[in-house]
């Protein structure tokens, strides 16, 4: 067994004990391991990363003020250890959003979010980190405020952009590291910034604007640049996230997917006769498993306006915290806002449950308010005070069945979990044990995850069909034909007067995904090679386009998929890209050396 193998036994024996054993340990102890593995997997693949290789990155440098006013007040040694301990804080948050420290350089760090290893969002990762990051060190700040002269702050400078990254360095000793306009401009935004302020770029914006609430500031002129940049201060994220997918103004009909929609009407005459039901809708990113499920939900709603209908979402950097995606499921169906605070997440249960429940409503409150993390009165924390591990793991389980049972009696339930392939293992567990429920309640599960036949998501995939046979029903999506992604692109674009040669570069660059139609489309838009017509009605081409880039929003989605592939394969992949989009298997085989 190969050093990773061990690892990840070892992951996957501890994840099995969550409520079993000390949740403290447990959590230090998986992340510790994830970070081993983290680091293993770039060892493997850093000969590969140091030839260098182009990528779209988002650049973090965020800079710690007050350690020279602590210089003067504290012994050296005194100053190194509090620097140590405050770069290991904010360290573990950039690494629990999957970020990569580059360097320290005195009391700066430089991080980056897509390289070595890129993910589908590093620009919202980045983001998001930045706030935690502030968030820590206030924490930090407060534990410490004794041998603090002055409190310290944080200020951040973040960019996306391509880089080139790879060694950096001499023959004996390269680093990994990226370099570009990029990195300077990152770098300048820092500069820029004051004390708890955080300034990003005009592509960062632009990614991230559904997610987040900015301030436009002024446009700066900065050495080296033409023009001067548009700047924007991160504020807050939004209670309420905006779509990230689609383009605004623009719309089609669901195309493609009318075989799918009428087999998910078939099932659905059993959950109208008062019948339950689980159905798994897989396939790969932006084939449009999330349109197909709104669609859904609409035809329900239009038939039965008493059906109750919730979304639980997984996130891509939440795998390894306990409940996360059961807890986002579970806060919709109480219909709190998303800012809420815990006492009135805890106010909202109560009253929920006291309606269901009654009398009995002291079993299943204190377990229900565990689970959303919210506070308990004395007497529900009396009622936990000696349960711990798996009992305390059953008896949540046992609050989250009686309390869909009661909720399904109520009127029909639907509850929908988007992303599950990046599903934590508690939530998995707990989705797992309320399956039976669907033989005895109207109770709809819909369950929305990628095909990977690898990882937690396939094993939590078989398990299902093994529970419930032919009762589990299976609707993988596949990517559109030639002739439906036309279809689509006519209707985005209002007309079918696209020049045929834009319109096979378009075709042949997404692939039969909606997603990347949708995306290549928004990239012309951006860049004026389509433009509304004089009519106002539809759009037209106002140039020859000879090929076609890939849109940043699609950079991170195939950079995940690369980065995700071995070295052998990857660098494979790198040598085929040279040689053009089609090519005889022999010549690639002569190149690389491979069979």
């Amino acid at each position: 067994m190969t050093e990773r193998q061990e690892i990840e036994q070892a992951i996957t024996t501890l994840e099995a004990q969550q409520g079993l054993v000390d949740e403290t340990v447990l959590v230090t102890t998986l992340a510790a391991l994830r970070k081993q593995l983290v680091e293993l997997e770039r060892s493997e693949t850093l000969p590969l990363a140091l030839k260098g290789e182009r990528k779209q990155v988002t650049v973090m440098f965020a800079d710690i003020s007050g350690f020279t006013a602590m210089s003067e007040k504290l012994d050296p040694e005194e100053v190194r250890s509090m620097i140590n301990a405050c770069f290991e804080r904010l360290g573990a948050v950039i690494d629990q959003y999957g970020g990569h420290i580059d360097k320290f350089i005195g009391d700066e760090i430089m991080a980056l979010f897509g390289a070595p290893q890129a993910h589908e969002n590093d620009p919202e990762r980045a983001l998001r980190a930045a706030l935690d990051m502030m968030t820590a060190l206030e924490t930090f700040n407060d534990e410490h405020a004794g041998l603090i002269p002055k409190r310290l702050a944080l200020h951040f400078g973040i960019n996306t952009g391509l880089v080139i990254a790879g060694g950096i360095g001499t023959r004996q000793r390269q680093d990994y590291s990226v370099m570009g306009d990029t990195v300077n401009l990152a770098a300048r935004l820092e500069d820029l910034s004051e004390a708890g302020e955080t300034l990003v770029g005009e592509d960062t914006y632009r990614l991230t604007a559904p997610l987040f609430e900015f301030e436009p500031l002024k446009p700066v002129a900065l050495k080296g640049k033409e023009k001067p940049v548009r700047v924007y201060r991160l504020l807050r994220a939004k209670a309420a996230p905006g779509r990230v997918r689609g383009i605004e103004g623009l719309y089609s009909p669901m195309v493609g997917r009318e075989r799918e929609l009428a087999r998910v009407k078939e099932i659905l005459a059993h959950f109208e006769r008062g019948r339950g039901g689980v159905i798994s809708v897989m396939g790969d990113a932006g084939l449009g498993k999330s349109r197909l499920i709104s669609e859904l939900c609409d035809e329900l709603c239009r038939q039965n306006n008493q059906i109750e209908w919730a979304e639980g979402c997984a996130l891509s950097y939440g795998e390894s915290a306990s409940y996360l995606a059961a807890r986002d499921m579970f806060r919709k169906l109480l219909r709190v806002a998303p800012d809420a605070s815990p006492h009135e997440v805890s106010r909202v249960l109560r009253a929920e449950v006291d309606s269901l429940f009654a009398d009995q409503s002291a079993e299943i409150f204190p377990y229900l308010a565990h689970l959303l993390d919210a506070p308990l009165d004395e007497e529900s924390a009396q009622r936990l005070k000696y349960v711990e591990g798996e009992t305390l793991q059953q008896r949540i389980l046992q609050a989250v069945q009686s309390y869909l049972a009661a909720k399904a009696k109520h009127g029909p339930l639907v509850l929908v979990w988007e992303d599950l392939h990046w599903g934590d293992p508690s939530s998995l567990g707990l989705l797992e044990a309320t399956l039976p429920l669907t033989r005895t309640s109207p109770l709809l599960l819909l369950l929305i995850y990628r095909p990977a036949r690898e990882g937690r998501v396939w094993a939590f995939h078989q398990r299902v069909s093994a529970l419930l046979g032919e009762e589990h029903q299976i609707i993988e999506l596949a990517p559109l034909t030639a002739e439906e992604s036309n279809q689509l692109l006519d209707n985005l674009l209002e007309s079918s007067q696209l020049p045929e040669k834009t319109r096979r570069l378009i075709i042949s660059k997404a692939e039969g995904n909606p997603f990347y139609v949708e995306e290549v489309i928004r990239s012309l838009i951006d860049s004026g090679a389509l433009a509304r017509s004089e009519t106002g009605r539809g759009w037209v081409a106002t140039a020859r386009l000879d090929d076609i880039t890939i849109p940043d929003t699609l950079q991170g989605v195939i950079m995940a998929r690369i980065d995700r592939l071995d070295a052998e394969a990857k660098r494979i992949l790198q040598v085929a890209s040279v040689i053009g989009r089609t090519f005889p298997y022999r010549v690639l085989a002569r190149v690389t050396g491979a069979e």
